[in-house]
């Protein structure tokens, strides 16, 4: 039996990933820009060579739709043996903290180092986006953008001193999927078409920006392309509703303390909890402002992280 072990990151989107322009191969409808999360990772072990396929998530025997996605990202790659996986998250799972991202972004590094395959960092980004979209974005990690079949880095994770001070305001899984909330939004939400042309613009004037290091007007971006996504989210049939109270409560808190001349912005992904962007030495504060509020469970202060990689491997 062959084994290795990976870990890859979580990222956030400061231009959101919110539509496909190819469900089967997962092509986003427009291009993102991501930072991936120190504090936010998933070890993955792959155990090539058993007899069946089995999956463990945080302890757990994962369903049978988990245990099929995993097989598909195996068949992807060419592994057509058994494999036993085991997946740990340092973070709550299918909760709106992209979970699947750094997920599959392990499982495709760690499947391909049992199997004893060489490959390069675009190559395994296009395997793990198979799995997840937004995982494309996590094996490269740092600065990344997703514009086709792979993510690549365009500045590492030192490039932009910053916090992602993240406030968790919700437990337990969401009600609906990042999957399918993009798929209704995209299908029925008379928003949709005119957020994607905005995440076009959004996406080039980011760039800019992050090269330009300019963390204010970055971060204000990330805020209104945030709030249009989930606007577009509320427009759908039935409407999508991501937030909880502490939700509403943080972005208002954040709004204060730029009133009071600390910058702070807010982006959100997929679920409740809200991120707070900042300068390093303003992370303290943000931190205890959130830390105070009604509602709100934990307080995970993050630096930039690295890309996907290899942490274990017996061949």
């Amino acid at each position: 039996m062959r084994r290795a072990t990976a870990v890859a990151h979580a990222n956030i989107a400061l231009v959101k990933y919110w539509g496909k322009r190819d469900e089967a191969l997962l092509l986003p409808e427009s291009p993102s820009l991501s930072i991936a999360l120190d504090r936010l990772f998933t070890t993955t072990t792959v155990e090539l060579g058993v007899p069946s396929d089995s999956l463990v998530l945080d302890g757990r025997a994962a369903g049978e739709g988990e245990l099929r996605r995993a097989r598909f990202l195996l068949d992807a790659a060419g592994i057509g043996e058994g494999a036993r996986i085991e997946s740990r998250n340092s973070f709550p799972t299918a909760a709106g903290l992209a979970s699947s991202a750094s997920g599959f972004a392990a499982l495709a590094v760690a499947a391909c180092a049992a199997a004893g395959q060489k490959h390069t960092s675009r190559e395994l980004s296009a395997l793990a986006r198979r799995g997840s979209g937004s995982a494309a974005r996590s094996v490269p990690g740092g600065w990344a953008v997703w514009e086709d079949e792979f993510a690549e880095e365009v500045a590492p994770p030192g490039h932009l001193p910053i916090r992602a001070v993240i406030a968790l305001c919700g437990e337990g899984k969401k009600d609906v999927g990042s999957r399918d909330g993009m798929k209704r939004s995209q299908d029925t939400s008379p928003y949709h078409a005119a957020f994607i042309a905005q995440c076009r613009r959004d996406y080039l004037e980011a760039r800019a920006l992050l090269r330009d290091r300019n963390l204010s007007a970055l971060g204000a971006l990330a805020e209104s392309n945030a709030l249009r996504m989930h606007a577009d989210a509320l427009a759908a049939n039935p409407p999508i509703l991501y937030w909880e109270p502490p939700t509403v409560s943080c972005l208002q808190a954040l709004r204060r303390l730029r009133d009071g001349g600390l910058g702070a912005w807010a982006t959100i992904d997929a679920g409740p909890h809200v991120v707070a962007l900042c300068a390093p030495e303003d992370a303290p504060r943000v931190e205890s402002t959130l830390r105070a509020i009604a509602g709100v469970r934990d307080v995970l202060v993050c630096a930039p992280a690295g890309g996907a990689r290899v942490v274990e491997g017996d061949r």
